[in-house]
């Protein structure tokens, strides 16, 4: 992938970023406690928390962060919490604030999360957060419009959309892979109150896959009109189409506009 303020990590759903002399690891999208809804549809699963924990555990001894950020949608059920969030999430929070320091950017299925954490724990703005005092970098989850201060970096990184690529063999059997999006924005799209802080073309956009290993992806290259998902992209605020799409290892696919051609 092309180099930019922030680094996707080889093969991980997660994104670190060196601001200032400290180093900042990004993860979204984990949605812990998915487990009890597919088992009202009648899928039981055990709970995926001491995955998750193990993974987040090697990506901190691989990365050395000083500050792991989750941007957005820790949990899953809305509007209750259920009995296994209860149960595992604070344990999980306060075993990563021995190691690290956490932070949380709520996402639209994060409501209570203020319940469930550590004192330890900090809860930003679901409007977002820039990193360093030059505002390099801009994080939020992705359902809200932005503060007006993130549209004034370099790189703007949102979650919530899951974004993912799905691939069909000679036999039509269908796959679903995470992808990275990288776009542009579309100033004249934006309220007028935002568009007035935004420099030249904006940010870049970078749109991270879901790390919830069962949270199903939106397949950009399906060409389905209004999937994804918060206000920047249902006003058309972002140009989709001319989007870059990543694997996670780094292969570069080509824009969403090519890909969806391919599909046809």
């Amino acid at each position: 992938m092309i180099p930019m303020a922030a680094v996707p990590v080889h093969g991980e759903p997660a994104l670190t970023a060196d601001v200032e002399r400290e180093r900042v690891l990004i993860v979204a999208d984990l949605h812990l406690g998915i487990e009890s809804e597919l088992a009202e549809g009648g899928v039981g699963l055990p709970s995926q928390i001491p995955k998750v924990k193990e993974r987040l555990l090697k990506l901190i001894q691989q990365q050395e962060p000083d500050r792991l950020v989750f941007l957005g949608d820790i949990k899953h059920n809305v509007p209750i919490i259920s009995w296994q969030e209860w149960r595992d999430l604070p344990d999980l929070l306060s075993e990563l604030t021995k190691l690290v320091r956490v932070e949380i950017l709520p996402g639209n299925h994060d409501g209570d999360i203020k319940g469930l954490v550590p004192r330890e724990v900090i809860i930003h703005s679901t409007r977002g957060i820039v990193l360093g005092k030059r505002r390099r970098i801009g994080l939020m989850h992705g359902h809200t419009w932005p503060n007006p201060k993130l549209l004034s970096t370099k790189l703007l990184v949102t979650a919530h959309n899951h974004p993912a690529i799905e691939f069909r063999d000679e036999l039509g059997m269908r796959t679903i892979e995470s992808a990275w999006l990288r776009c542009k924005l579309k100033p004249p799209r934006f309220p007028l109150k935002l568009r007035e802080r935004i420099k030249g073309k904006g940010p870049e956009l970078m749109v991270m896959p879901t790390f919830g290993e069962l949270v199903r992806g939106a397949a950009v290259n399906r060409g389905i009109p209004g999937e994804l998902l918060g206000p920047m992209f249902k006003a058309g605020a972002i140009d989709l189409e001319k989007a870059e799409v990543y694997l996670l290892d780094g292969t570069f696919l080509g824009t969403v506009s090519n890909l969806r051609e391919l599909r046809k």
